[in-house]
């Protein structure tokens, strides 16, 4: 049996908690007799990886580097659908599961797919499809319930883009009349966004089945549409379960009494990421006691705003920065660490992140948000903070930074997360059921 995912990118580009989940799935799969092949749409010659002793194929299926307004916002790019159909005549296989939604992988996509009779299933990784933001916070502040309403999403999405509440409402709520007058964005939003939300639906609606990662996507979900009897909640999983016997390495080991707190941060040099945060509790805390280090992903392709910050980061004589660690080194690095910081200041479905940390026996300090407060229970194996509050999160660090006892404590909470091997075979069921509903 055979099933081609389709993630938002591949190795050897620059890859998130997606594509390492996608990996590790496939690893799960393989154990139980399916092939996993993997299509990514993209302008740059993309290789085979490793799995383990195998290789997964990885098809590169051509996308133009320009696209025009409606295709970024849910028509698709035909090409690219048209090569992807390609694909999937040549391979022929009994399921694609859709990992990303982009203006390359869209709705035409989809319909290739449906077209051959293949079964199709989509896992909702991000808040980007459900969020023209991509953070489920309205205003950048307050959880949103998800819900793809136009003029609402309009509005806040041109807040996104920096400009004032006021001004922005205004801006969506005439971007009907102006959008016949006006080329940019701002004077077409509305309508944009409601074009957008149209081709959504039609994605859900398109799928077998729809598996969420957690309880608020499920509910996100629920609220635009997916009918119960297609909708299926499957937690993560890692590629290697339980908990690592590894300290880390001997220049990370945990602080002592009067050390400095060891802190580790992995992730994408992204707003969402929350880096910033960090870098604003060190300004509000001169004298924190902490090591900070940074293993970061993106950093050279980052908007010039995120690279300047990393600068001043590492003009901090207690920040360390790190390239990306690769996927099969992070348990191991996190296990050197007191703790692992996820300042994420938007919804997560996990993330990997939290996993990966519990994994290495080490506990979460992290948003108050989405995923991570459904892995994290405050003062048990970690501890929350809002969001966007970097005193809060200062006092959180200076806190544990002078309590032995709480590192101890939260340390002895943490329990090892779901193996992957449990995700596989959860998932082959959902695969059979969605290939019996596309018969």
């Amino acid at each position: 049996m055979k099933v081609i995912h389709v993630p938002y990118t591949w190795f050897p580009s620059p890859c998130g908690g997606t594509e390492v989940y996608v990996q590790a799935l496939a690893q799960g799969l393989a154990k139980m007799g399916w092939h996993s092949e993997v299509a990514v749409a993209s302008t740059e010659v993309v290789e085979n990886t490793a799995l383990g002793a195998a290789e997964v194929p990885v098809h590169q299926v051509p996308a133009p580097v320009q696209m025009t307004q409606a295709m970024l916002y849910g028509a698709g790019e035909p090409s690219s659908a048209a090569a992807f159909g390609q694909l999937l005549a040549a391979q022929r296989p009994e399921v694609v599961h859709f990992h990303a939604f982009t203006p390359a992988v869209s709705v035409l996509w989809l319909e290739a797919a449906r077209a051959l009779g293949i079964a199709c299933v989509y896992t909702y990784h991000t808040p980007t499809l459900a969020c023209g933001r991509g953070t489920l916070l309205r205003w950048g502040r307050v959880p949103c319930d998800g819900r793809l309403t136009p003029w609402r999403c309009a509005a806040c999405t041109l807040h996104g883009l920096g400009m004032g509440k006021a001004v922005a409402c205004g801006l969506a709520a005439l971007s009907p009349l102006t959008a016949p007058l006006f080329s940019k964005v701002p004077f077409r939003i509305w309508p944009l966004i409601r074009q957008r939300s149209v081709a959504v639906r039609r994605w859900l609606g398109g799928m077998q089945r729809v598996v969420a990662l957690s309880a608020w996507s499920r509910a996100v979900m629920e609220r635009n549409g997916v009918p119960a009897a297609k909708l299926r909640l499957v937690r993560h999983g890692l590629a290697a379960g339980g908990q690592t016997e590894r300290q880390g390495d001997a220049e990370m080991s945990g602080c002592g009494e009067g050390a400095r707190l060891r802190l580790g941060f992995f992730g994408r040099v992204d707003r969402a990421k929350g880096l910033a945060l960090l870098a604003q509790v060190l300004r509000l805390r001169p004298n924190l006691a902490v090591e900070l280090h940074c293993h970061l992903v993106g950093e050279s392709s980052a908007e010039k705003k995120l690279r300047v910050l990393v600068d001043e980061m590492r003009a901090d004589g207690r920040v360390r920065i790190h390239p990306p660690a690769p996927p099969e080194r992070v348990i191991d690095l996190m296990a050197g660490y007191d703790a692992v910081l996820v300042p994420s200041q938007g919804f997560e479905t996990g993330p990997l992140v939290v996993l990966e940390a519990f994994a290495a026996g080490v506990p979460v300090i992290g948003s108050d948000l989405g995923g991570i407060a459904e892995w994290v229970t405050q003062g048990l194996n970690g501890l929350l903070c809002p969001p966007g509050d970097a005193e809060a999160w200062a006092l959180a660090l200076d806190g544990l930074s002078k309590n032995a006892d709480l590192r101890a404590r939260l340390r002895a909470g943490v329990k090892p997360p779901p193996a992957m091997t449990e995700v596989a075979a959860r998932m082959v069921e959902i695969y059979q059921e969605a290939m019996n509903d596309a018969a």
